[in-house]
């Protein structure tokens, strides 16, 4: 019995090597060991060095991978040498695994376009990880819809397939779905007067972040259906690794200020313009009737209340990691604080998250898993203007500039102003008007989400190549958003004091049940096969309440019984359900050949019966070329692979019940008392169904010069199909807009990506990356008899881009010696027998009818879609110091500076830009700026569409690592982080900022320069 029992202990046989970087030749702590298809492994400690105790005969290979290397592959032959194992930063090589959809591939088993990002853009300190993408991956284009901290970014990956279906990629954050579109103000509660929305996907830290995978093409995206008609972002976060405890610790502190100011009128100069324009007749004569240039020049610059609504802001974090495991159990702990204040006045945002990512063996071949992200957001910003006459000024930013500065911010005895003489709007009231810093300061515009992103798994590994994974995850949003106006604000001023709350909860839950076959059926033949299941039911409630008339303010919206007017609460909610059937073949012949075969159903509660479910089939293949008989190994071509796909996708995001007819209350007066009756807010369509886009790629991806080289190519073509649009509809019929299936959009555009390493030594490593991408967007068919539609300042016109602005074309300034009689009249003129002057705007006369009218002289005058995107990035390591920095930049794309339109209109109570400095006078004949004149209404001209190609400075860091030992503590690291944001904007856009995600500028919150250090601690 003792022999027998011995024995097991004699077979045992120990492994031991160290894992050197081959070009410093110092250990790698942390490397993976592991003995090829099997679990048996461990991880390197602090010297490389690596233990492993086996049961298993020799010889045996070794898998030795780390982030970042190249993984190597080594044959043990006897046990009693230790193995020396030299790994090689990975340049691009196709040994590299990437996450895929509902799994993982090697590289050069890909059909599909996948990119994923690179380990130095994730080490990026930024609050969103939406910042990380920015300039990083061909194809996908990130613009902010405002500088306001806390907002959420627009991304388009191969530009926008759908008008109003939705156009944001599909999140896959550790096998959760979620799907946010900021343009839907999903974490609105229904609260108007908020200006901003928060971002939910803030609730995930940058910094637990692992990997982020891109998948662009149909080969890669189908797999999620219905889902992934726009691209998909696959992120994996951290998790703990068996044989190594590990505990970390950063914080990072900074400032912000402004990026740009706008440049305005002094308050000399503004009464100047005003003296000019002002009716200055005996019985109507305006503020500064009279006055003489040196009365004028007294009032020199006067108050700068742009300046006093901008601040330098302080922002910090800190960023805790627990981490490690054992042959069992592998975990992750970590915690989040984010407290960032704004560049305007009273707001912010501040980050609550935390982290487990945690799984165990309970049995050799069952294993369990949770991961989970809660987080709680909160945002104050700015208030929303809409409904409030003011002159142009769209939210409290927006007011704040256009105030004369010739009205002072202060009362001498400091307390703020509240009589502005030249307030002519909604905001006076006697002699009473709103100051617009005191707007800022006291009224609250808050947003507030908690979140919960959980996924709960159990895998069971049924035979050695099949393995059955069910899983349960959620996404729970709960966000309230509260406001108060008092009476001193815009919101709250005739009101006597405006509250609001809003409260709005949305549950997801998905399951999904899933098997896996995978196996080298032979030398030549590998196959992988993925069939299942899911379900994902998303719940939907909202409450709203509104009052008015407050006698006491003291405790804002928390006391919002202290009104006297309420207004009447809102409720509802909806239920949406999404079922969905998944099949995949991965076959790969002789290590050369790869398929890649896609099924999957979905089955969508938003669609009318006898439409709910879509197919959606594709297929990708790719030739692993270098491995051909016929390919020379040689030293300048190391991989070479082609690559192509095609199929089709679909997409449901319209929101819920639009097939159905819908009702809103409303009360009238009958019979002399207040009742309640039903509306009609939505037209039904029973045939409305899914919107569908058949996708081709075709894609290259080339080695050269040992993995030092590393080059991809894509051509594509998407055709979006039964367009999802609210299309005009007979006037008989009560509605303006119906929602059908019409029209068509396509996207066609080719993609490059460089990856290079211009040095590798001991010493020095210095790596550059670089992509550019055209995507050409038209519109195809809007099928209707015009061919177009007019959306506002935008057309949808057949042959020509989504997003598209219509207007007149500026011709220049009618100067005194023009022949009158052959300048065109708008037809507004002929209209009110108004004679053209001098100094007045010019319009080019398209149809040469000799006047100028909407319907026949608009034209388009650009677009939002870019012509190109790209970006840049270098890491330069020298010694312990890296220095990493990444450009990001556009061109060709337009944008509609609705700002600059309001303050370039001459106005008698509102603030105006410097560019009237230039006006149109006798003495100085301007042709841009036209004479300083009141016209009661102006049309959108070319001159306010404006180019907004831009290059920035994203990103620039340097870390390095602190020289400190511990005799005690030998593991214990510190490493030093310095960073800067939006160090530099190259634009010809007189905005505050090129990037505006919705296309109009009406005076959005400006970005701003980040300045950050910090220090990051680990053992």
């Amino acid at each position: 019995m003792l022999l027998s029992s011995s024995l097991p202990l004699f077979s045992q046989r120990k492994i031991t090597g160290k894992a050197l970087d081959t070009n410093t030749e110092e250990g790698i702590q942390g490397a993976s060991v592991t003995i090829k298809s099997t679990s048996e492994g461990t991880l390197s400690d602090v010297g490389g060095n690596f233990e492993i105790v086996t049961n298993r005969q020799l010889p045996l290979t070794l898998v030795v991978s780390y982030t970042g290397y190249r993984t190597q592959e080594i044959t043990v032959y006897e046990a009693e040498e230790p193995v020396v194992v030299l790994l090689g930063l990975d340049y691009g090589s196709l040994e590299q695994i990437v996450v895929v959809g509902y799994g993982t591939q090697r590289r050069k088993e890909l059909t599909g376009a996948v990119t994923t990002l690179s380990q130095s853009a994730l080490s990026q300190q930024v609050v969103s990880f939406d910042n990380l993408l920015s300039g990083a991956v061909a194809g996908l284009n990130v613009t902010q819809s405002s500088g306001q901290p806390g907002a959420a970014y627009n991304i388009r990956i191969r530009g926008g397939n759908s008008v109003i279906g939705g156009n944001e990629p599909l999140y896959v954050i550790d096998g959760v779905i979620i799907y946010e579109d900021a343009s839907s103000s999903s974490t609105s509660a229904g609260v108007g007067r908020i200006a901003d929305r928060l971002n939910p996907l803030a609730a995930i830290n940058p910094g637990d972040i692992e990997s982020i995978e891109v998948l662009k093409d149909v080969s890669a995206t189908a797999i999620y259906g219905s889902r992934g008609s726009n691209g998909v972002v696959i992120i994996t976060t951290k998790s703990g690794k068996k044989g190594r405890n590990n505990v970390e610790y950063q914080y990072t502190a900074g400032w912000q200020k402004v990026a740009k100011k706008l440049n305005l009128l002094s308050a000399k100069d503004w009464a100047k313009v005003n003296q000019e324009i002002y009716p200055v007749t005996e019985f109507d004569r305006g503020p500064f009737y009279g006055w003489t240039q040196e009365q004028l020049n007294a009032l020199g610059e006067g108050a700068d209340w742009q300046d006093a609504a901008l601040r330098t802001a302080f922002i910090q974090t800190h960023h805790i990691t627990a981490s490690g495991g054992d042959e069992k159990t592998r975990y992750l702990l970590s915690g989040n604080f984010t407290d960032q204040d704004g560049i305007i006045l009273n707001t912010d945002f501040r980050r609550y998250t935390g982290r487990i990512n945690f799984e165990r063996d309970l049995f050799r071949n069952f294993t369990v898993g949770l991961t989970a992200n809660a987080g709680k957001l909160s945002q104050n910003g700015l208030a929303d203007y809409a409904g409030i006459e003011t002159g142009g000024g769209s939210n409290s930013l927006g007011y704040v500039i256009i105030i004369p500065k010739t009205v002072p911010i202060y009362n001498p005895d400091g307390s703020f102003n509240y009589n502005n003489v030249h307030e002519k709007g909604d905001l006076r009231y006697g002699d009473r008007t709103v100051n617009a810093i005191s707007d800022l300061v006291n009224t609250v515009s808050q947003n507030i989400t908690n979140t919960l992103v959980g996924n709960v798994y159990a895998k069971y590994e049924i035979l050695p190549s099949l393995t059955a994974k069910i899983s349960a995850g959620t996404n729970l949003v709960n966000s309230t958003q509260n406001f108060f106006g008092p009476s001193t604000s815009a919101a709250g001023f005739l009101a006597k004091g405006y509250g609001s709350v809003g409260n709005k909860r949305t549950d997801s839950w998905q399951y999904e049940y899933t098997l896996n076959y995978a196996k080298q059926l032979s030398s030549k033949h590998y196959l992988d096969v993925l069939a299942g299941y899911s379900t994902q039911t998303t719940y939907i409630e909202r409450t709203t309440v509104q009052t008015t008339r407050f006698s006491n303010e003291t405790l804002g919206y928390h006391n919002l019984q202290a009104s006297e007017g309420l207004l009447a609460p809102i409720t509802g909610g909806s239920e949406s359900v999404l079922n969905s059937v998944l099949g995949r073949v991965n076959y790969t012949f002789n290590g050369r050949y790869n398929l890649t075969a896609t099924i999957r159903a979905d089955g969508s509660s938003r669609f009318a019966p006898g439409y709910k479910w879509g197919y959606f089939p594709s297929v990708g293949l790719s030739w692993n070329v270098n491995e051909e008989s016929f390919f020379k190994k040689n030293d300048v071509v190391n991989e070479l692979k082609l690559r192509a796909s095609l199929g089709t996708v679909g997409n449901q995001e319209i929101g819920d019940y639009r097939y159905l007819d819908t009702y809103n209350t409303t009360k009238y007066s009958f019979n002399n008392n207040i009742v309640v009756g039903y509306v009609q807010s939505n037209r039904a369509n029973p045939e409305l169904k899914w919107e569908t886009t058949s996708q081709y790629n075709a894609g290259i991806d080339v080695s050269l010069f040992n993995y030092k080289l590393n080059l991809v190519a894509d051509a594509y073509y998407k055709k979006t199909s039964n367009l999802l649009l609210n299309v005009p509809v007979e006037i008989t019929t009560g509605y303006a807009s119906q929602l059908k299936n019409v029209g068509s959009i396509t996207n066609q555009g080719v993609e490059f990506e460089i990856r290079t390493v211009l040095a590798d030594t001991k010493n020095i490593n210095w790596q550059l990356s670089a992509n550019i991408a055209k995507n050409i967007n038209k519109v195809t068919d809007v099928a209707l008899g015009a061919g177009y539609i007019i959306q506002g300042n935008t057309i949808l016109r057949e042959g020509e881009a989504y997003g598209s602005f219509y207007g007149l074309v500026f011709d220049g300034v009618v100067q005194s010696t023009d022949d009158i009689s052959k300048i065109p009249v708008p037809s507004r003129n002929l209209e009110n027998g108004i004679a053209v002057q001098p100094g007045d705007v010019k319009y080019k006369d398209q149809n040469n009818d000799d006047r100028i009218d909407l319907d026949h002289d608009r034209v388009i005058l650009g677009s939002l879609q870019p012509d190109f995107t790209y970006g840049f990035s270098t890491t330069f390591r020298y010694k312990s110091l890296t220095l990493f920095a990444s450009f990001q930049g556009s061109y060709g794309n337009e944008l509609y500076n609705a700002l600059r339109r309001r303050l370039e209109m001459p106005d008698v109570s509102y603030n105006l830009s410097s560019a009237l400095l230039d006006r149109w006078t006798e003495t100085n004949p301007s042709n841009t700026v036209p004479r300083a004149v009141i016209a009661a209404v102006t049309d959108l001209d070319s001159r306010y569409i404006e180019d907004a190609s831009f290059l920035k400075l994203r990103t620039v860091s340097l870390t390095w690592l602190l020289p400190v030992k511990f005799q005690k503590a030998p593991n214990l690291k510190f490493r030093g982080i310095a960073s800067a944001q939006n160090l530099l904007t190259i634009t010809k856009y007189t905005g505050y900022d090129p990037e505006v995600a919705s296309g109009t500028d009406a005076g959005v919150y400006p970005t701003s320069k980040t300045f950050s250090f910090g220090i990051n601690v680990s053992f």
